[in-house]
């Protein structure tokens, strides 16, 4: 009976003992199984993450009914040297750079853009690894891929943002004065002595072209879109090409020397040079008309289209032009920026702000919020004058100039 009774307390413990904790084999809810989903929300659209920062990506899945799931994900970065990513969504910043990021699930799929940036401030140098006088620099959308050019034939490449620079074979001595890209492989150089120059592989290989018929130094170019393109040079001289540099069709409407050419479209463009000189043109350069009365009589070296109604120039002394809206379509007003600015090029990203850089006891960088009516000095760190400036966006830019001088930014040249 004392056995009994012992093993009938056990018991009665071993009950409570269940009932008061539970019972693993039986209280235990497994998580849902992960399925396919039938559709994918990748939230933000867009992150902009730091070199060696994170971010972590959030992913709402669906099933066909529009019910919450939980779903596997497998993440996917566009380009690994510029962000990673692990399984959870977080990316990681590797290299200054725009990709994408990949998210998919069975057969449904989202993306959103990654674009990391470099964890300075202002403005900085990078290498370019030559020293020669640098005239012209642009970039493709994204800010990965971009070509600087200068004295001596020389043509420089970049894939990531700048922070590597590599020349290019051009196959020219000359001074090579501006470039300019209509994708990712097709490209355009100008240059003294009549040069254009020509790739569509990136700049792998380039071709001379003798159709553009040209012996005078060419100093700018602007294309449109792939087919549609003008250059610009000494002595007034105009090219056109509607068929991709097939052919080109001159004009000489001044006798000043040309330094710059900018369009909206196909159709509305300007065209600056010495002493002061302002051309414009309605119907993409077939004819072009002098703005009278001529607002300065100093060299303008630079001109930026941003809209059809707003555009800016910049110069010798300061001086940096602006239209303003008029009956016509624009009219143009003189401002300045400071008789120690020497300016040599200019930029709007948007049509509010702007960047003209050039030189002023070393390198020079201005900026102005408010379409140009005003500009302030920023900190160059450059001890060299600069002479092209290019925006990818309101935050990334390019400037580059003498002794192989190139430097960059990520924020807006804000320090």
């Amino acid at each position: 009976m004392k056995r009994s009774i012992g093993m009938t307390c056990v018991c009665a413990i071993a009950l409570t003992l269940m009932m008061i904790f539970g019972c693993d084999s039986t209280s235990t809810t497994s998580p849902p199984a992960a399925v396919d989903a039938d559709s994918l929300a990748l939230s933000p659209d867009t992150a902009r993450v730091a070199v060696d920062a994170g971010f972590r990506f959030t992913v709402a899945a669906y099933d066909s009914n529009g019910a919450a799931v939980t779903a596997n994900l497998d993440f996917e970065s566009g380009n690994s040297g510029v962000f990673t990513v692990d399984a959870t969504g977080r990316v990681l910043g590797v290299g200054e750079g725009v990709a994408w990021l990949l998210v998919t699930s069975g057969t449904a799929r989202d993306s959103a853009v990654v674009v990391v940036t470099p964890a300075v401030r202002g403005w900085y140098p990078q290498t370019s690894g030559v020293a020669v006088v640098l005239h012209g620099v642009h970039f493709r959308p994204g800010g990965s891929r971009g070509w600087a050019v200068g004295d001596g034939g020389r043509i420089l490449r970049t894939l990531d943002g700048g922070a590597e620079w590599l020349s290019q074979s051009s196959g020219a001595s000359t001074a090579l004065n501006a470039v300019w890209f209509t994708s990712d492989a097709e490209g355009w150089v100008v240059g003294n002595n009549g040069t254009v120059l020509h790739t569509t592989n990136s700049g792998g290989s380039w071709t001379r072209l003798l159709s553009a018929g040209a012996s005078e130094h060419l100093n700018d170019v602007h294309f449109a879109h792939r087919d549609t393109g003008w250059v610009v040079g000494a002595d007034g001289v105009i090219l056109r090409t509607a068929n991709r540099g097939v052919s080109w069709q001159r004009v000489t409407p001044t006798a000043f020397d040309l330094q710059s050419v900018s369009f909206t479209g196909g159709r509305e463009g300007w065209a600056v040079g010495d002493n002061g000189v302002i051309l414009g043109t309605h119907d993409g350069g077939l004819k072009w008309y002098t703005v009278q009365p001529a607002v300065t009589a100093t060299s303008l070296r630079a001109v930026w289209r941003a809209s059809v109604a707003r555009a800016n120039a910049a110069g010798a002394a300061g001086v940096v032009p602006r239209t303003v809206a008029s009956a016509d379509s624009a009219s143009w007003l003189l401002t300045n920026a400071g008789a120690a600015f020497d300016l040599y090029g200019v930029c709007f990203p948007v049509p509010a702000v702007g960047f003209a850089v050039g030189s002023n006891a070393g390198g020079a960088v201005l900026r102005s919020d408010d379409h140009g009516s005003s500009w302030l000095p920023q900190l160059a760190n450059s001890a060299f004058r600069l002479e092209d400036v290019f925006f990818v966006d309101a935050q990334r830019g390019w400037a580059v100039g003498a002794n192989g001088t190139i430097v960059h930014t990520v924020t807006g040249g804000q320090p």
